[in-house]
């Protein structure tokens, strides 16, 4: 706590100076991210505009509003301890240098959040899902790679602590998959796993190869959220029954017992 202190006294009087070119470290964000975050750029002038519209006619919640202002104020904080790479002391240039690590690695977490706090929630991002995987063009290349997938859900699913139970697995003949399904369920489970829908490609030379030329196989990834258990109240007053009987020469009962009945909801005509 001491040197915090000391440090925001020491920049404060670095501030003071007058202003000169300093040095400046490259961010540790990737090259996409600083792409989408550059100054001047639509991004950021949505961002200052949510920053400073009036709270009933922002389009997105309070959240990306917090996290925009922090960054803004990092960045800001950023630049200013940058002037200190300058300084006559080595401590204070030393010092200021672990000072930017520490401040891009904020950026770089902030800019991750706002882009997730972006993306357009769903009513389903709180539910689990079911997972299918299946190979598709490049004969049993394309299931071990598909093998290779499955493999990877299942460790990510571990990783974030979710439930994964198998319930559909074919294998190949060499240790691929041909198909498989899996269940999920966990904390934001669907919210992260909904983009991963879709055709996977790899080019590789296979382990079938046996002249080493680079193969392109392809395999299905399919997502889809359960639906999660709901109260269904039916008025009967809805319902209209009707009943059949059978006729003409029969049993004792043929013209007694209603051998069919239909029941129709009227307001959407269901039978």
């Amino acid at each position: 706590m001491r040197c915090r202190c000391l440090w925001g006294v020491a920049r404060c009087l670095w501030l003071r100076r007058p202003a000169g070119s300093p040095r400046r470290y490259r961010s540790c964000g990737s090259p996409l991210l600083e792409e989408l975050f550059a100054h001047g750029g639509p991004l950021r002038t949505f961002l200052e505009r949510q920053a400073t519209s009036e709270p009933e006619v922002r389009v997105r919640g309070r959240d990306l509003v917090a996290a925009a202002q922090r960054l803004s104020d990092k960045e800001r904080e950023l630049r200013e301890t940058e002037h200190l790479l300058r300084d006559e002391n080595e401590d204070l240039r030393k010092l200021a240098e672990n000072e930017i690590t520490l401040y891009q690695k904020e950026i770089t977490q902030l800019k991750n959040q706002i882009f997730l706090l972006l993306v357009p929630s769903e009513e389903t991002d709180a539910n689990d899902l079911i997972l299918e995987v299946t190979a598709g063009v490049g004969g049993q290349e394309a299931m071990l790679f598909t093998s290779e997938i499955f493999n990877m859900y299942q460790q990510y699913a571990s990783f974030k602590r979710w439930h994964f139970e198998t319930l559909d697995y074919f294998p190949s003949e060499i240790g691929g998959l041909r198909h498989a399904s899996a269940s999920i369920g966990g904390s934001g489970a669907y919210r992260l796993m909904r983009f991963e829908g879709g055709v996977h490609r790899v080019q590789r030379v296979p382990k079938t190869e046996k002249q080493g030329r680079v193969h392109t196989s392809t395999m299905t990834v399919a997502v889809l959220p359960q639906p999660t258990e709901i109260n269904l109240v039916i008025n009967p007053k809805d319902l209209r029954i009707d009943t059949k009987r059978a006729s003409g020469a029969g049993g004792q009962h043929v013209n007694t017992t209603d051998s069919a009945v239909r029941i129709v909801h009227l307001p959407t005509g269901t039978c």
